[in-house]
């Protein structure tokens, strides 16, 4: 696409968008030229829609976001400070927080059109924000003539958008821009590194024609700033189960360039994992997780605004389990499935759910140990609280099967395989009756059959148990190995359990089952060297795991020297860096006026939830709906333990003349005044770069802790979803009380 046509596309966009950016840098008016003659709705941005999503709260210089400088057309020193802040985020993919950066820039030189292509950069998964960004950045060029890179810099992120669809074509298109950044400016290292991840990325369409050619891009970015972060997380994606061993140097510093980031941490456990150095995979990705949660207490972010948090904590739990780390990782899939939910981001049909993965790492785990009370317990008390989908109800009745076989209870067990079978869905395509023994077309069917396996072991018929096992493709093969181990059919138990290891290499519980088997098989040496690697494996494991107390009856009188504790170079004590886990905030106090004159505080409202319903006042119509929403609710939420109160941005007489109008509409719960917006300001209910307040709705629990929370340009209408949440955390909230008073 040609400079002009990509313009003319672009521009076009600002339709989509809304108003421009003014000029002024405080409480900004767009020029007439550039206004939407529609006056946009309460809490909606005056920039256009592009703005009304994202981080509308101030952003600051944080430490640890990464050593880069990228050099824009500004006189604002604090402006070129964000904007270099925001490039460093970038390149570590903390989208969020980067587009955050570059909105704060924005604030303080609004006519920079970096600013703007910085945040359609945050934003390159989000086509239409990224499209609406990149019309702002093309009408600020227009008028304060950027240098010849920073055009270049625009156009070939434009041509990445220049289409609705960014397929092929558009992705090569970047990369020939970002190609012509480097030829003409070839000390730019932030080109030649954005050059190497576009090229990597475009192995999607056509695969990688040489790695090695993309590394060595990347090792001359290195050369000049060896502490780059976009240089070393880009390597290792590069060689992420490709050749990890290629990536191990910078595995080992990326963390150190960009220590404020939780991905920075996170992707050198790819590298660990693939070279199955799971302790050291599980000291990054619990660093991760710590820097997430110490960012997330400091903004009040929610779990479910962070678009890979799922996957690195579903990853830390499965390292912790590896190296039998099995209370912490127990601790953090139960932390996932207990956290606050949303339905715009993680419904009940979202795959990758923090409270999915939750559910099955903490279930797999607990399994894997052979932990069954605990499962059990886990399971029935609605801990581990699947949903009702298909798949959820399979894996549910999958687990329970196993855990009552495991404690020979064959009429339980029965009853699981039967609600396995129910939950299955029938086969799209009927199994070919010429084809002997051919499975039916469905992913339980290697569940079903492990379970029969298991019913019939349990019945003592040998021969249609490991008929059954043969056809459970999933089953964990230390289980196969155990099996036949009580079934005294030694030989394939051993060659089971050296199977195990070999496709399982330095994780505890196949290691586990080769010491016992082997010990059984009557091979003692073998059994002795391989206890021996698992001791050095499982010096941090938990103690009395089943799968290693069964190995005490033979291995106390083996003469073994006891593992010492080491603390490997360059480590640091991971506490320091933030929690394991997500933690609910303290709300903030509110000690307002109601209609009647009296005093509203939270703090009066101790033992109860509160739902706070922050509204624009009395003259915004989408707040009214919201209003008389959840006015209409006010019994059930009653019900539920749970009061509600509203705070509107109008003075005391207005909110008077609200609660008591004319039209005789009931609003019947508290409203309360606060025009100072004091407290719109506490709950971050407010847009920083606009100096206006915003829509905001709070669910905090009995303990005066923030469950949930959504602050945005319209009022969230959802009743149903957040009488369901707080059905959710009153029994979390029922159990911990019975567990401590149980203790």
């Amino acid at each position: 696409m040609t400079k002009k046509r990509l313009r003319i596309f672009l521009l076009t966009a600002i339709t989509c968008c809304g108003r421009a950016l003014a000029d002024e840098p405080n409480r900004p008016t767009p020029s007439p030229t550039e206004s939407n003659p529609a006056t946009p709705a309460a809490g909606h941005s005056l920039h256009g829609d592009a703005f009304n999503e994202g981080p509308r709260q101030a952003a600051a210089l944080l430490p640890g976001m990464g050593k880069v400088h990228f050099a824009v057309t500004t006189q604002i020193p604090q402006a070129q400070a964000f904007v270099d802040q925001g490039v460093a985020q970038l390149h570590s993919f903390y989208y969020y927080e980067s587009e955050r950066s570059f909105r704060q820039a924005a604030k303080l030189d609004p006519g920079c059109p970096m600013v703007y292509w910085g945040m359609a950069m945050a934003n390159v998964n989000n086509p239409k924000r990224a499209r609406g960004f990149l019309a702002e950045a093309l009408t600020r060029a227009g008028k304060t003539k950027p240098s010849r890179r920073e055009e270049l810099y625009i156009e070939s992120l434009g041509a990445l958008f220049a289409s609705e669809q960014v397929d092929k074509g558009a992705r090569q298109n970047f990369l020939l821009g970002l190609e012509t950044i480097v030829q003409e400016f070839p000390d730019d290292f932030n080109a030649r590194a954005w050059l190497a991840m576009a090229t990597w990325q475009s192995s999607q369409d056509d695969g990688i024609g040489s790695r090695q050619a993309i590394d060595m891009l990347i090792e001359s970015v290195i050369r000049d700033e060896p502490v780059h972060p976009g240089a070393h997380h880009y390597r290792i994606h590069l060689w992420d189960g490709k050749k990890p061993a290629r990536a191990e140097k910078s595995a080992g510093l990326y963390a150190g360039t960009a220590p404020g980031i939780a991905h920075a941490w996170h992707m050198p456990g790819h590298t660990y994992t693939s070279l199955n150095r799971f302790a050291d995979a599980a000291y990054q990705q619990e660093g991760s997780a710590r820097v997430d949660h110490a960012a997330m207490a400091r903004d009040g972010t929610m779990p479910f605004q962070i678009f890979n948090y799922a996957h690195n904590n579903q990853w830390l739990a499965t390292s912790l389990s590896h190296v039998g780390r099995v209370r912490e990782s127990v601790e953090v899939a139960r932390n996932l499935v207990e956290q606050p939910r949303d339905p715009a981001n993680n419904g009940p049909k979202d795959g990758g759910s923090a409270q999915r993965v939750g559910r099955l790492r903490w279930a797999e785990v607990l399994a894997r140990y052979e932990l069954w009370d605990d499962l059990l317990g886990a399971i029935e008390s609605r801990q581990i609280d699947w949903s009702d989908l298909p798949e959820e109800a399979a894996l549910k009745a999958y687990h329970l099967g196993l855990a009552y076989a495991a404690k020979g209870d064959k009429d339980k067990l029965g009853a699981q395989l039967n609600a396995l079978i129910a939950a299955t869905p029938k086969p799209d395509k009927p199994a070919d009756a010429s084809k002997k023994g051919e499975e039916p077309r469905n992913s339980n069917a290697p569940l079903i059959a492990e379970l029969e396996g298991h019913r019939a072991l349990l019945n003592a018929d040998l021969s249609a148990a490991f008929e059954r096992f043969g056809k459970a493709g999933r089953m964990r093969p230390e289980s196969l190995a155990r099996a036949q181990l009580a079934a005294r059919n030694f030989g394939f138990a051993e060659s089971t359990a050296k199977k195990a290891v070999e496709n399982n290499p330095s994780q505890i519980p196949p290691l586990a089952a080769l010491v016992e088997v082997l010990h059984a098989c009557g091979k003692e040496p073998e059994a002795r060297e391989a206890y021996r690697k698992l001791t050095a494996l499982a010096r941090n494991a938990d103690k009395e795991l089943p799968v290693m107390s069964r190995l005490a009856t033979f291995t106390k009188v083996w003469e073994t020297t006891p593992p010492g504790e080491t603390q490997e170079t360059g480590r640091i004590d991971l506490t320091t860096l933030g929690p394991l886990g997500w933690e609910p905030n303290s709300a903030a106090p509110i000690e307002l006026a109601d209609t009647s004159g009296a005093t509203w505080s939270l703090s009066s409202r101790a033992g109860r939830n509160v739902i706070v319903l922050f509204f624009l006042g009395g003259k915004c119509p989408h707040c009214m709906q919201q209003l008389q929403l959840f006015g209409k609710e006010l019994e059930a939420f009653g019900k539920l333990n749970t009061d509600i109160v509203a705070v509107s941005t109008d003075d005391v007489e207005a909110t008077r003349a609200l609660k008591t109008n004319a039209e005789g509409v009931n609003f019947p719960m508290p409203i309360l005044s606060n025009p100072s917006l004091d407290r719109f300001k506490a709950y971050k209910v407010f847009d920083d770069f606009e100096d206006v307040p915003l829509h905001g709705t709070f669910f905090i629990d009995a303990k005066g802790k923030v469950r949930h929370s959504r602050v945005s340009a319209d009022p969230f209408l959802d009743v149903d979803f957040l009488k369901g949440e707080i059905e959710r955390i009153n029994r979390i909230l029922k159990f911990e009380a019975g567990s401590q008073a149980a203790r």
